[in-house]
């Protein structure tokens, strides 16, 4: 078997790259990034130096040798900055294609292809958030009375764990809120606040201002906090761990093993958050099997496709340290059209099986590769029409 072909689709406007690779014996494997679509094509799938060029002609059955393969004799990987993310976002898509593949190839589940599973399912937790958009445009927060009426339909919805993303804005009437949510779902539900870079972009935010804003959070007992300084503070989330009670979640930015290593050596994290669409399977489950033997729980980042949460299910099936997968509560979706219409494009029209949520929980699946079939038909000629070539 030998890769024929590699191809990048996604609407112009959207956030999310899919990716589909086939084969000479039909078998075709399908990933995705969370990366725009008129940057990850290009270095997909143009030029004598592409990912595309790299693949076309091997076997595919060994992801993790072609993982090697694009990780030494691509330049831009050796990069740094934005270019060097973007890079290993377009990996990645390619790296979960792979593995899709290669199950479906041996007629088996990803996860039987990376180790025993240790769980025949996985806690999902409901993602959401205090925001919602104005009339005007302008972002507000809401009120108290809509954020318990949210957490009300996700515990109808089977969840027990529930995260919003919050900003740092921690005054007497976001505290009345958090009040009220804990109030609302009960003592025993998990509850996460993501603080994330609305504060870390802010120049009055430092780790003074976090230890600050953690002892006032303790009180609501959050399960954790998830990314309350800049991504790449391996000193500065070390010295917050030390110093607060509430566990401390990071790595939705980080998109190399190497970049995970120093925060797990130094024990500058609680919870590791990798995301396959940011890194691949293939280093994902590296840094999630190094966190794990270091007492380390692993929390994916990343609920907007059925690729990220297909990957993320298969791959905390087999890691004893493997907690929770963020999936997206679709009561809250209102307040950004981008990730209403990708949740409902990517989990709902574009591939044949969706990930299936049953008692907050999310069961494996026994269907090969992913789980997730192929791309609809009908969806993938809704793309085409922003790439005619891909008719030629």
């Amino acid at each position: 078997m030998k890769i024929t072909d590699v191809r990048a689709l996604g609407p112009l406007a959207g956030y999310t790259t899919f990716v589909e690779i086939e084969t000479d014996d039909g078998i075709t494997g399908i990933g995705a990034t969370d990366a725009p679509v008129l940057i990850v094509k290009p270095i997909l799938e143009h030029g004598e130096i592409s990912l595309k060029s790299l693949v076309v002609g091997e076997d595919p059955s060994d992801p993790r040798r072609l993982w090697r393969k694009m990780s030494v004799r691509w330049p831009a990987r050796r990069g740094r900055g934005c270019e060097a993310g973007l890079a290993v976002n377009a990996m990645a898509a390619i790296d979960m294609a792979l593995w899709d593949l290669t199950g479906k190839a041996a007629g088996k589940p990803v996860y039987q292809l990376l180790g025993d599973a240790v769980q025949r399912s996985v806690t999902a937790y409901a993602s959401s958030t205090l925001f919602t958009e104005a009339p005007d445009g302008a972002w507000i927060k809401k009120p108290a009375s809509l954020l318990v009426r949210e957490c009300r339909w996700a515990l109808q919805q089977g969840f027990q764990a529930i995260k919003f993303g919050w900003g740092n804005s921690f005054g007497p009437e976001d505290e009345d809120r958090l009040a009220a949510i804990r109030a609302g779902i009960g003592p025993e539900t998990r509850l996460m606040l993501d603080l994330g870079c609305p504060a870390y972009w802010g120049g009055d935010w430092d780790l003074k201002a976090a230890i600050r804003a953690a002892r006032r959070l303790e009180k609501y007992d959050l399960y954790f906090w998830e990314e309350p300084l800049p991504p790449h503070d391996v000193t500065g989330f070390r010295k917050l761990c030390n110093a607060v009670r509430i566990p401390i979640a990071t790595g939705e930015s980080l998109t190399t093993a190497d970049q995970f290593d120093p925060f797990i050596e130094r024990q500058a994290l609680h919870v590791v958050q990798p995301d396959a669409q940011q890194m691949g399977i293939t280093p994902f489950h590296q840094v999630a099997s190094k966190a794990g033997r270091a007492g380390i729980l692993c929390v994916p980042h990343g609920p907007w496709t059925a690729m990220a949460v297909a990957a993320h299910l298969h791959l905390l099936a087999t890691l004893k340290n493997g907690d929770m997968i963020e999936y997206p509560n679709l009561k809250s979706l209102g307040w950004c059209p981008r990730t209403r219409d990708e949740v409902r494009l990517n989990n709902r029209e574009i591939v044949e099986y969706p990930p299936v949520l049953k008692d907050g929980c999310l069961p494996l699946p026994e269907r090969p590769g992913l789980g997730l079939g192929g791309f609809v038909h009908k969806a993938i000629r809704k793309l085409d029409r922003f790439y005619p070539s891909r008719k030629q």
